[in-house]
């Protein structure tokens, strides 16, 4: 994955006005400085949705979703950030350099280039192979029994790997491919015994694997008769991580429909296309993930999943609801259904539709439950027994225990009514129960969460101590971040605490403009750094801040809300934080007051820093263990009480 310069994102913002983007799909009409109308992505009849030209931001009241002119086209298109990127430089002519391929430099992009070619060459060679008059003979057999035309071979891309353990190495080493490039592209291994290379694949039906772009990043196996593993796939590699990606998605997404159906396997999803549930995907050889789950939110707005019906393939379904109820709770600005479907009679989606033909098995999607429809049911089931009827002890404790995950409360709510039924219970009781065990569980949480902000403290200060135990200098430049775009979803994580002050400093910082850097109004030593905020939410968007700041026009909102969409602070979007805050200090309009708010929360904030590596000093002068440690920590003491005196004095001429 490559980078997109950083001036082409801005020249993007620029041209394309967030009110001409957004009055492609909505009629907006002027009300106060803002444009309203019907948000396109939930129904109203009232209009929330409002676009803030000055800000070049959008925002729902309703549904929450919100972001800059790249981000809307995200939602309306479904596409990636990189994609929408391209979207809009084809409409406002920008041009858009294609940079997919590896961040690590030129070197770096020439070497996923050649890998991803390598597993091009290799899915054609797989096919010569699957056509074969004689060395297919296996492969074509399999594929009749299992009912798959010509067409949906083709459609895939399906092929044969011979059972050889070396045929497929030599043809691309033919091609000129090296033995490190084979290793690379994640379908060879190296013998420990002999150190030759040697086909991961051998005598296997072969699935390639592509990434949303339509591009092939590794492959899966599938064994023609007993031999077991029945499924060997590609492990993660230089162009590939499994948990980012979803079988069939690159086809899946054309359809451009508001449900996805996720099932378990190659075979399975290759059968519902046929059938004409082309909005199917597959997991790639390993329970569901959160990040497959966020990739979903993308493209849809409901998913269901089909779950193998043997043992293994329920405790999976248990394991990944809580998993997703977990996610959604945490990152609230995911809005998705989740459904689960039951096939009948314990088969599998492709012995179904082979059976029973593509209609009924639209019966089976139609009468997918909602998550908490299907706990309920599954609490029940599992703890029924003909003979002895419901064990109402088991009972309770699943139900309540499913009940807890739910995190909207009014489904919550519906549950405990139905489990107090089957209990005879008061449904309060039952209700007050979940609510226990979910508060129980989010305490623990906030716990965790209170004990690593401590963790991150002492390290910062430990860090600050070995380091540099003396405060910032006058010389000192702000520093920079050389951070870009690339074409994945960084997330920056851990410590998103931030108090008024700072909050309230980056603030008037963007709202400042190129003023800022206009050292008639704010010296160089008095420009924010991210070694002035204590989190790292506040940290990053101070770097990421820095890194894109323009001398000639500063950094827009709409620029900044490509990284405020990363992070929360105190628990609350960024984005929703920073916007209330930037709206207060864009009501300073003499730039003299605004620069002045601006200096006195930086000074307050650098004497609050400098505080704490005093006192840290201090302590550690009581414990010094020769007369030389004590003169270099006392040296360093008389630094900061000069220092803090500068900064009061200018604290002081505000």
């Amino acid at each position: 994955m490559g980078l997109i310069p950083e001036s082409v994102i801005d020249e993007i913002l620029l041209k394309a006005d967030i009110e001409s983007v957004v009055g492609r799909y909505v009629s907006l009409k002027r009300k106060g400085g803002n444009e309203w109308g019907l948000c396109p992505f939930h129904h109203e009849k009232t209009p929330s949705f409002s676009v803030n030209p000055s800000k070049g931001i959008y925002k729902c009241f309703g549904c929450n979703k919100g972001g800059n002119a790249i981000n809307f086209i995200m939602e309306m298109e479904h596409l990636s950030y990189p994609e929408a990127i391209r979207y809009l430089g084809g409409i406002y002519g920008v041009d858009v350099p294609d940079t997919r391929d590896d961040p690590s430099g030129d070197a770096g992009r020439e070497k996923t280039k050649r890998v991803k070619a390598l597993l091009t060459e290799a899915a054609k060679y797989y096919y010569v192979q699957f056509n074969d008059q004689e060395t297919g003979v296996p492969a074509r057999e399999y594929a009749k029994k299992r009912a798959l035309d010509k067409q949906t071979l083709d459609h895939f891309g399906i092929g044969y790997s011979p059972a050889s353990w070396d045929a497929t190495r030599d043809y691309l080493a033919g091609k000129g491919y090296t033995e490190e490039e084979m290793l690379d592209s994640g379908i060879f291994k190296k013998s420990d015994k002999s150190g030759k290379l040697f086909d991961l694949f051998r005598g296997r039906l072969m699935f390639p694997i592509f990434d949303s772009f339509g591009n092939i990043i590794a492959f899966g196996g599938r064994s023609l008769g007993n031999e077991m593993p029945k499924y060997i796939n590609s492990p993660d590699s230089l162009v590939y991580n499994k948990q980012n990606h979803l079988y069939a998605l690159n086809f899946a997404k054309k359809e451009q429909s508001k449900q996805l159906i996720v099932v378990e396997g190659y075979m399975d999803a290759i059968a519902m296309h046929k059938a004409g549930f082309r909005n199917t995907v597959a997991a790639l050889g390993t329970s569901f993930t959160d990040s497959q789950l966020k990739l979903c939110a993308r493209y849809c707005e409901e998913v269901v999943f089909f779950f193998d019906a043997d043992g293994a393939g329920q405790k999976a379904a248990i394991r990944a609801i809580k998993m997703m109820l977990a996610y959604l709770t945490k990152l609230s600005g995911i809005k998705i259904r989740i459904k689960i479907a039951k096939v009948p009679d314990g088969k599998d989606p492709d012995e179904f539709i082979r059976v029973n033909g593509a209609g009924k098995f639209a019966e089976v999607v139609n009468n997918a439950l909602y998550v908490e429809d299907y706990l309920l049911e599954r609490a029940y089931n599992d703890n029924y027994d003909d003979a002895k009827g419901i064990d109402k002890g088991r009972y309770q404790d699943d139900v309540c225990l499913y009940g807890s995950w739910i995190p909207d409360e009014i489904k919550r709510s519906t549950m405990a009514n139905e489990a107090a039924k089957v209990l005879g219970a008061n449904p309060a009781a039952v209700l007050n129960r979940m609510n226990s065990l979910a508060d129980s569980e989010g305490a623990r949480e906030k716990l965790m969460q209170a004990r690593e902000i401590a963790r991150q403290k002492e390290i910062d200060l430990k860090h600050r101590n070995a380091v540099s135990d003396v405060p910032v200098s006058d010389a000192d430049e702000p520093e920079q971040s050389d951070a870009q775009v690339t074409e994945t979803e960084n997330t920056y994580s851990v410590v998103d605490t931030a108090s008024d002050d700072e909050i309230k400093l980056f603030a008037y910082a963007i709202s400042l403009g190129p003023t800022l850097a206009d050292q008639k109004y704010v010296a160089l030593e008095d420009v924010l750094r991210p070694d002035d905020f204590a989190g790292d939410s506040m940290k990053a968007l101070v770097k990421s801040f820095l890194s894109v700041f323009d001398a000639k026009r500063g950094v827009s909102f709409a620029r900044m809300s490509d990284f405020f969409r990363r992070v929360t602070i105190n628990g609350v979007p960024a984005e929703d934080v920073m916007f209330r805050e930037c709206s207060k200090a864009d009501l300073a309009t003499d730039v003299i007051v605004k620069r002045d708010y601006y200096l006195g929360y930086l000074y307050k904030i650098r004497i609050v820093r400098v505080n704490d590596i005093e006192e840290s000093l201090i302590s550690r002068r009581m414990y010094a263990s020769s007369q030389e440690e004590r003169n270099s920590i006392d040296s360093k003491l008389s630094k900061i009480s000069e220092y803090k005196t500068k900064i009061r004095a200018k604290l002081e001429e505000i």
